[in-house]
């Protein structure tokens, strides 16, 4: 089975720790500092177990300056830099989500 999947989120501190970078959580900055990636990949149901094999593209990128955030403009798959910095394969067990 093919399959086309898009994701959205981030991770978050609870509370500030001068040792970790980041910062906590706020509610006003979520939408703000959501990262959004897209992949395609192959899923294969083996009666025992479900078999995954996704290429995987950020679309926005949330530590980036608030107008160059949205990255699908820049998507080059015949350049290899840009490849080697934005692909990311993935081989998984069991279903994306």
């Amino acid at each position: 089975m093919n399959t086309l999947i898009t994701d959205a989120g981030n991770i978050w501190l609870l509370k500030s720790n001068p040792e970790n970078t980041g910062s906590p959580f706020f509610f006003s900055q979520f939408f703000h500092e959501l990262a959004v990636g897209a992949c395609v990949g192959l899923l294969f149901d083996i009666s025992f177990v479900i078999l995954r094999f996704d290429l995987a593209a950020p679309l926005r990128k949330p530590w980036l300056e608030d107008k160059n955030k949205w990255v699908i403009s820049q998507i080059d798959f015949s350049n290899s830099v840009w490849r080697n910095v934005n692909l990311v394969f993935n081989i998984a067990i069991g279903y994306p989500f």
